[in-house]
């Protein structure tokens, strides 16, 4: 997927003047931030736990992973091909393109369905298949939503036609599929699993992501709400699994403790409807499963974290309750982002993997108010991270030198406690004047950006300095 992310600004006005979107968001936004409260509740009341000391512990699983990576990876590669996997490792989106293509032509494949895999929109994986002759499928219902409507690319990780309302999907179907327009939810999901049902029975492969891979089995572990996962993995003679190297787990007990978290802080369930844990080919006597399993795991950036600042962000595990909880998600959507990630993990992502200089509004496309860091179930730092962005940027003089003008002298003046002090009592006078007795300024002339689609709050009294020496004042008179 091309990243379209330097356009963020752009993107971002044309999404909040969009009135169907901004219904859209509203009405789907509340289902994920409600149902994660009501999960969390749950764990606590019904089941006696500690949610916060279960983040702690998947953090600590993840930073264990993270710190010694390599030999976590040789020893899930070692007990995959045992159970007759094969183990590839790809630098990037180009690898992965031209190793997937290769196994479809090595096996004579004609058609691929597909279970969600973002690692294949890193790629743009669908458009190499087209090219060399094979029809992918995407199955997962908001990905093949998404595939029916002109390959648009998803807008959440987990729910990739969450800005659409229920008639445009329905619209969407009746002109797809060439049946009577259908609203009832039940009638539509059975209407797809029809249609698809066909492409199930009829692919030569299947490719999936993988929420986890395993080292003490060689398994890899999906999560889902739908049953496509497992028919994409069951049913065709050939399986592909794509995934990012830090998605390894040490043992079959961690990741146990990751699945009490990832669905909690997801989707708001104690544990989705389907949790596969697919362990090698098909075996003498069984009834289903692949004759050839492959692992791509990817690189793509991730390596070069390991180490720095930004290791923290390895931990994710791509849950999506940062960007359920964050205001500027819950505005724009996902597409306003330009790339794969949306939210404040898709801004740190999307920085690191194509480069800040390629994505330069997304690390300030966030208010910074830690809700993203309070809901994390694994306690990345996001907040920090994006500050580091940020600096980055500052010292490589990416941003405009106005901007950089302007910070230096507020920080000059910042540490001067005398001149500090005039300049606040002058701007607290200079806002209330603009505000003209109203409780918030509708233009800023200084800086008229802020106020183009918000108003600000003016002040309503004096500085806190101001109100300090009163205080002091009166204290000394009255004693």
């Amino acid at each position: 997927m091309k990243s379209q992310a330097m356009f963020f600004k752009a993107r971002a006005g044309e999404k909040l003047a969009d009135a169907r979107l901004q219904v859209n968001l509203r009405q789907a936004r509340d289902k994920f931030v409600d149902g994660r409260a009501a999960a969390v509740g749950r764990y606590v009341t019904d089941l006696g736990g500690d949610f916060e000391a279960l983040r702690d512990a998947g953090a600590a699983i993840r930073d264990r992973v993270i710190s010694d990576l390599d030999v976590w990876l040789d020893s899930f590669e070692t007990k995959a091909v045992e159970t007759g996997a094969q183990v590839y490792y790809a630098r990037d989106g180009a690898d992965i393109r031209d190793m997937v293509v290769a196994i479809a032509r090595r096996h004579g494949v004609a058609k691929v369905v597909k279970s969600k895999s973002m690692l294949s929109e890193e790629a743009a994986l669908n458009a190499a298949l087209e090219a060399a002759g094979v029809q992918p499928v995407e199955t997962d219902l908001g990905e093949y939503i998404q595939q029916i409507d002109d390959n648009e690319p998803p807008s959440h990780i987990l729910a990739p036609a969450f800005h659409k309302s229920r008639d445009q999907v329905a619209d969407l179907f009746a002109r797809t599929h060439g049946r009577p327009r259908k609203t009832d939810i039940p009638d539509m999901t059975r209407e797809a699993r029809e249609v698809l049902r066909e492409h199930f029975l009829s692919a030569d492969m299947g490719i999936s992501g993988g929420n986890f891979i395993v080292a003490e089995t060689g398994s890899v572990a999906l999560v889902t709400n739908e049953g496509n996962g497992r028919m994409v993995t069951t049913l065709p003679r050939v399986h592909v699994v794509i995934t990012g190297i830090e998605k390894v787990v040490p043992t079959l007990e961690d990741l146990t403790t990751l699945l009490r978290l990832l669905p909690r802080s997801g989707t708001g369930q104690d544990i989705s409807n389907y949790v596969s844990l697919l362990t090698g080919v098909r075996r003498e006597g069984e009834s289903d499963g692949p004759d050839h399993l492959y692992f791509i795991l990817v690189d793509n950036g991730r390596a070069g974290l390991v180490g720095s600042e930004f290791q923290p962000m390895l931990r994710c595990i791509r849950c999506g309750a940062c960007m359920n909880h964050c205001p500027v998600y819950q505005s724009v959507g996902g597409h306003a982002y330009g790339w794969v990630y949306p939210g404040p993990m898709g801004a740190v992502l999307t920085s690191l993997y194509t480069g800040i200089e390629n994505a330069l509004d997304l690390p300030h496309a966030s208010t910074l108010c830690n809700q993203c860091g309070v809901v994390c179930p694994v306690r990345i730092p996001l907040p920090d991270l994006l500050r580091g962005l940020r600096e980055q940027q500052v010292e490589r003089h990416l941003r405009p030198w106005s901007e950089r003008l302007a910070m230096r002298t507020w920080a000059w003046v910042a540490r001067q406690p005398r001149l500090y002090a005039l300049v606040s009592r002058v701007a607290n006078r200079y806002l209330r004047w603009l505000a003209d007795g109203d409780e918030r300024i509708r233009v800023m002339g200084v800086a008229p950006e802020w106020t183009l689609t918000r108003d600000m709050p003016a002040p309503q009294g004096p500085t806190f300095r101001e109100l300090y020496a009163r205080r002091m004042r009166k204290n000394k008179e009255e004693n």
